[in-house]
């Protein structure tokens, strides 16, 4: 039995030397393992010494496109109104509007009854004043003449009164009767009695010449050159006196004028000229003087005036119609654009990485218009600096870079 008790202690003990020595075991394979692998892991590179693969492009300008255009309208230099002095029945149209018209070219017939007594009306006034005015010029000669007479054989009365020694009340009464003929000689010499019926003349042959200009033998003259418009009655219509008949344009030079946003003046700026062509785009382009930007919007419209003016002596530009300005040159569309693809997106805000010597330098950059795969860029990137264009994405500030 006591045998078997030690026997049985003996074994215990074995057993809990053989379990310690494995643990021991067991900790220190996992020291070694533990140590091999601190030794194998590499320190944590800073990301200036990582080199990342790009490929770049250079910062070139492109076109975002044609100049950008604004639509305006022509207006004539100066309009003349055409008036119908006396109206009357239209019979015949020989301008329609639209059509150019030179100073003196008939434009309408009428048939005026009113402007024809008016004619013959002022006619005979005038030839009633004509011959009131010989009448009376005719009595004066020969009242002169009579006048003189009578002063001659009174001077000479005097003097034989004088002379006799004649009573002083027959002295005094041939006295008065020369003061009164020379009184009379010297008014008619005055030309008072002539002058208010030379005025009557005067007045009469206005008359006539206005009646004559009215009546203008049934006929509406153009009163300048230029483009007939505004014309409403047609043949057959009773045209009222003096009412508007139409309208001559003057469009040897002609006004373009157009009504423009805050940012389309800013692209007019300070140039003193600016290109049109018409709204069709048929035409050759032509230059047009910059005469008026307005400083101020228009209070209702919010919108700037813009006016030019343009020489049309070969009236191709007629009033109403319309053109298209550009506000821009061609050489001011051409901009400094990048890759749309190169532009990295953060939240509102836009970066790209510039190449600086073997470094990635990330700049923030205002962009602008697109056209196809490049997009303008407005401020943060000059002429011919490299753009990264494939990697960026991976890349940060400062990384060095290699192609």
């Amino acid at each position: 039995m006591k045998e078997r008790l030690k026997m049985n202690a003996q074994g215990a003990k074995i057993t809990v030397y053989a379990r310690a020595m494995r643990l021991s075991l067991v900790l220190a394979c996992a020291a070694y393992l533990t140590g091999c692998s601190a030794a194998s892991t590499p320190a944590v590179e800073s990301a200036e010494d990582v080199k990342a693969t790009i490929k770049t492009e250079e910062a070139v300008k492109r076109s975002m496109g044609d100049p950008r255009e604004q639509i305006a309208e022509v207006n004539a230099s100066t309009k003349t109104d055409i008036v119908a002095e006396s109206g009357g029945k239209l019979l015949k149209l020989e301008k329609r509007n639209g059509e150019l018209v030179k100073a003196g070219d008939v434009i309408a017939e009428f048939e005026s009854k009113s402007g024809k007594l008016e004619r013959g009306s002022a006619q005979a006034r005038l030839i009633a004043d004509e011959a009131m005015l010989e009448k009376t010029k005719a009595e004066i000669a020969s009242s002169r003449i009579s006048l003189t007479n009578t002063i001659k054989d009174l001077e000479l009365a005097l003097k034989e009164q004088t002379a006799q020694g004649s009573p002083e009340i027959e002295v005094e009464k041939t006295k008065r009767s020369l003061q009164a003929a020379m009184q009379q000689l010297n008014m008619l010499d005055s030309g008072k009695t002539l002058a208010s019926l030379e005025a009557n003349v005067e007045t009469s042959r206005l008359a006539l010449e206005q009646a004559e200009k009215a009546w203008n033998g049934g006929q509406i003259i153009a009163p300048t050159n230029g483009v007939l418009t505004d014309v409403s009655a047609d043949v057959g219509m009773n045209v009222q006196p003096g009412s508007t008949f139409g309208i001559v344009q003057n469009t040897d030079k002609v006004k373009i004028k157009a009504q423009l946003t805050q940012s389309a003046v800013e692209l007019v700026g300070n140039k003193q000229e600016l290109i049109y062509v018409d709204s069709s785009g048929t035409g050759q382009p032509r230059k047009a003087k910059v005469v008026y930007v307005a400083g101020v919007p228009d209070a209702s419209t919010k919108l700037y005036a813009l006016e030019l003016e343009a020489d049309n002596a070969d009236g191709a530009l007629k009033p109403a119609s319309r053109v298209r300005i550009q506000l821009t040159t061609q050489e001011e569309e051409n901009v400094v654009a990048v890759p749309a693809l190169s532009i990295v997106k953060e939240g509102t805000d836009a970066f790209v990485f510039v190449l600086d010597g073997n470094k990635a330098i990330k700049r923030q950059v205002e962009l602008g218009r697109v056209n196809g795969s490049y997009q303008e860029v407005l401020d943060g990137v000059a002429l011919g600096e490299s753009i990264v264009t494939s990697g960026q994405h991976g890349l940060e500030e400062g990384q060095i870079v290699e192609r």
